[in-house]
């Protein structure tokens, strides 16, 4: 590697993390891989896969600096980094794979921007979904694009990034006429955005307790009594009548089906509040172990969402891993189960869809939740497992990206981090500081039209198909 290559793809690498919490410098990720496009005429087919895995490589091991000693607490620190690794290694193949496809159509303006789509869907399905640090997601902080985001979704979000930093990588090679058409565009879509916020009317009053207990404390070393002491009396304090009361992710770290002693305890605030509750726990059925959000209504009855997407080698070891994965492995892996699908909760009048956690990175999961007639959304979390990093931000925004895509209100209650309300259009109606132990009402106004809700990622697809077809035809 010469030194112009390897300041190409150092400053490629800056400009994707600058974008990014906790810098938050979004109109960067318009350059980010500009320098790499730059340098593809000079690498061959093998050298451009390789300074592609090494920018998502970059990218992602600084992002994920904080996971080595996050698992060193169950197991030890050259476990934590092996198993950060192969988690970077793995998400920097698709990069490598972006920039190797991307040699090969070297003159394409279109063809990277549904590559990368395409890539960027395919890593969020399968056994294997991770669907963070999208090039797209910056632009929830430039609320004019994410508007975006409910006409063509996370996915749309990045076809534009990467269309915008191919445009930009050709520039000197453009004709006036080009230019001044690709400057037309961008203020198109940056004042369309503008066009398309709009008000709706508050009807939901919802209230939300963070109890601020880090994830060690809560699962190994607090009396589960004194968690939900502590709960209770947080909730006490929020008026009467709330259309919900939501709490955090595994509350209480036990199958509360099988503890009447904690159920019969939210029955009764439930009822002295008259407001029904959302809290996370544990459940067990059939010998089966689920992590699930369990919705308690006034009358005493309930009904729970069981987590159906599970993060990898974390909650489960997903197959055909768990052929080949040795036991000593295994057994630091979660053995939750894979709950029946998504569907939103009903209590009387109101639909609520529910993700927990890792969910709320999946652009389908809360489509189907939305396309299902849920009201608004909720996630529930328990991001202490970032400890204070800009993962708790980054978390944070892909829950944002979900409500604007389906333009519906959502509120996400963390164990500790960042609890908020935003509105259909992505803005924060109410947001806690990191690690605050308190309580929190807002009213969450009623979810409006969304196409892409309707029509999901057909577009890039068939965008992607007919762009492929007009190629086919002129060669």
């Amino acid at each position: 590697m010469d030194r112009i290559k390897l300041l190409s793809l150092f400053i490629s690498i800056a400009l994707y993390i600058l974008s990014y919490p906790p810098f938050n410098i979004p109109f960067l990720i318009f350059f980010a891989i500009v320098p790499l496009f730059l340098l593809l005429p000079k690498l061959s087919p093998k050298e451009a896969f390789l300074y592609g895995f090494l920018y998502g490589f970059g990218f992602y091991g600084i992002n994920f600096y904080w996971i080595p000693n996050l698992v060193a607490k169950f197991a030890n620190l050259w476990v934590g980094i092996l198993a950060n690794l192969l988690l970077i290694s793995y998400l920097s193949l698709y990069y490598g794979i972006f920039l190797w496809g991307v040699k090969k159509k070297e003159e394409s303006i279109f063809f990277p921007a549904f590559f990368m789509a395409l890539l960027q869907w395919i890593r969020s399905h399968g056994p294997l979904a991770f669907n963070w640090g999208s090039l797209g997601e910056p632009l929830v902080n430039i609320i004019p694009f994410l508007q975006w985001a409910s006409v063509f979704g996370e996915l749309g979000l990045s076809f534009f990034v990467v269309l915008v930093n191919r445009v930009f990588s050709k520039w000197r090679a453009l004709n006036f006429h080009k230019k001044i058409g690709f400057i037309l565009f961008v203020f198109f879509v940056f004042l369309s955005g503008f066009l398309m916020l709009g008000d709706s009317e508050i009807k939901y009053k919802i209230g939300a307790v963070q109890g601020n207990y880090d994830s060690f404390s809560k699962y190994f070393y607090t009396n589960i009594y004194d968690q939900f002491i502590v709960h209770r009396d947080l909730a006490l304090k929020l008026p009467n009548n709330l259309d919900l009361i939501v709490f955090a992710e595994s509350v209480l770290f036990c199958y509360l089906n099988e503890y009447p002693e904690y159920l019969t305890g939210l029955r009764e605030l439930s009822e002295y509040k008259n407001s029904p509750l959302l809290i996370g726990a544990l459940e067990r059925r059939d010998n089966k172990i689920y992590n699930s959000a369990y919705l308690i209504a006034q009358d005493g009855s309930y009904v729970t969402h069981k987590k159906a997407q599970l993060v990898p080698f974390v909650e489960e070891v997903p197959f055909p891993f768990t052929l080949v994965i040795p036991e000593y492995f295994r057994g630091l892996i979660g053995n939750y189960n894979r709950g029946p699908g998504f569907n939103p909760l009903l209590l009387k009048e109101k639909s609520i869809g529910v993700l927990i956690c890792f969910e709320s990175l999946f652009s389908d999961l809360a489509r189907e939740l939305s396309k299902k007639g849920s009201d608004f959304l909720v996630v529930i979390t328990n991001d202490g497992w970032f400890e204070g990093t800009p993962a708790v931000y980054q978390h944070r925004n892909q829950s944002l990206l979900r409500a604007v895509e389906n333009r519906i209100s959502l509120v996400q209650v963390a164990n500790t981090g960042i609890t908020f309300f935003v509105d259909p259009f992505g803005r924060v109606i109410r947001e806690s500081k990191e690690g605050e132990r308190n309580i929190f009402v807002a009213g969450l106004p009623k979810r409006v039209f969304s196409v892409y809700t309707f029509w999901g990622d057909l577009p890039i697809f068939i965008g992607f198909i007919i762009f492929l077809l007009i190629k086919l035809i002129k060669e």
